[in-house]
């Protein structure tokens, strides 16, 4: 600890001469001071900003770099609104002001939304997953010439291969069979639900040469996460089902290329088999340079960490924490170092249902045994409806801030909406910003 201070003192050319005792006891004071200041931060309150709530029922984030400046831009699907938005980084000097966005198209009851490049021009087209009783994938395509992104410019149509099918709930872009571009995953809930994955044709072709290929049933899904469990070189896919006969958490082996068509796919339990299971993440949380997995459900309150004890994926070994009492119904779990310490840390996001209660809460990582007193608050405690969690520097400071949205709460009953949290341990918070 000593030596690590003493670089300090090197740095600055400082010339010490006095006893080591008290060099040794100055030091000691330091180190104090500092942890004072760090344990004066952990439980301040973040600070709260808006970039969007002009509209009803933000339902999820999804973050890309839409228009090349190195910064990423949002996309939010906006369910009780039936709109799909656009919000562009404004950069970190204005990144405390509402966003510049606007309107990719109408999106009536979405769900989420995904970003993918569909006719390989090198655009980004926008996805949206309807559910409810129009239950089609919605696909968002600029049309401006030089693919500069602006409002008004963008074509909405239906991805043929999607009508119909079920109520769509989740996407993600993944190369599935290693044939031309990213393939689109999706999935449902409800009657007739499963997940599967709309193959990518060759560049050019329109939305009708998309095909659909079934590869499980599901109940109602919330997460997929495309890796390599089996490192056997192609993605698997993670997921969370919440209800019905196959929820808990798994993960689905890519059966490999000449076989992804078929409903080969061979399902793997990690967990939660019997809770209502939500959002997901994978992490290294114990810092071994291997991912863990971490869920939150709502049926005991807890967060569990399921850590891989074989190389192929076949057994996992639990860690389970209780939620506080304090806090309303989990909804997703995010991981990321928030204070810098080497450990990582927990936010837990939450539907508080009408109750004055915290739903966006973390969790110093560095805490050997957690009680339910170590969980700090980000968010007042208010009757709050809480999204997925994000961790992501928006005001570039190098410390993760929390992106989310909120439906519940706000004078005009369209809640919160699309807003971020200012990491307290940064230098915008440490300079007083």
């Amino acid at each position: 600890m000593y030596s690590n201070l003493k670089v300090i003192f090197q740095v600055f050319d400082i010339k010490v001469s006095m006893p080591t005792s008290l060099i040794q006891g100055f030091l000691a004071l330091l180190i104090v001071g500092i942890s004072l200041q760090d344990k004066a931060l952990a439980q301040t309150r973040w600070k709260q900003y808006t970039i969007d709530d002009s509209a009803s029922g933000a339902d999820g984030i999804k973050l890309a770099d839409l228009n090349s400046d190195g910064l990423l831009d949002l996309v939010v699907g906006w369910e009780e609104e039936g709109i799909t938005k656009m919000y562009v980084h404004p950069d970190s000097q204005h990144v405390r002001e509402r966003w510049p966005s606007f309107t990719l198209g109408r999106s009536p009851q979405v769900e989420d939304v995904a970003i993918i490049d569909m006719n390989g021009d090198g655009r980004l087209e926008i996805i949206s997953c309807s559910e409810g009783t129009l239950r089609k994938i919605l696909v968002h395509r600029n049309q401006t010439e030089d693919g500069r992104l602006s409002g008004g410019n963008w074509s909405t149509d239906v991805l043929p291969a999607s009508d119909d099918l079920m109520m769509w709930m989740y996407a993600q872009a993944v190369q599935i069979d290693e044939v031309h571009g990213l393939d689109l995953v999706a999935a449902g809930k409800g009657k007739d639900a499963s997940i599967g994955w709309f193959r990518a044709p060759m560049s050019g072709q329109g939305l009708d040469a998309w095909e659909w290929h079934r590869v499980a049933p599901v109940g109602w899904i919330m997460s997929i996460i495309a890796h390599d469990m089996d490192r056997d070189g192609d993605m698997d896919l993670v997921i969370s089902d919440r209800r019905g006969a196959w929820r808990g958490c798994r993960w689905l082996e890519n059966p490999g290329k000449g076989f992804v068509e078929s409903e080969s796919w061979k399902d793997h339990l990690i967990g939660s088999s019997q809770s209502e299971i939500m959002f997901i993440s994978m992490a290294d949380v114990d810092g071994d340079e291997s991912l863990e997995i971490v869920t939150c459900e709502r049926t005991e309150q807890t967060i569990s960490i399921y850590i891989q004890a074989d190389p192929l994926a076949q057994r996992w070994r639990e860690e389970v924490y209780s939620i506080p009492p304090w806090t309303g119904a989990a909804k997703s779990v995010a991981v990321g170092d928030l204070n810098r310490d080497g450990t990582a840390d927990f936010v837990l996001s939450a539907n508080t249902n009408g109750a004055e209660k915290s739903g966006l809460i973390w969790l110093d990582g560095s805490i050997a045994e957690p009680r339910h007193q170590d969980w700090r608050e980000i968010a007042g405690r208010h009757n709050a409806k809480f999204d997925k969690v994000e961790l992501i520097d928006l005001n570039l400071d190098g410390y993760l801030d929390v992106l989310i949205c909120e439906e519940n709460y706000g004078e005009n009953s369209n809640g919160l909406g699309v807003i971020w949290y200012e990491n307290p341990f940064g230098n915008g918070n440490r300079n007083g910003k």
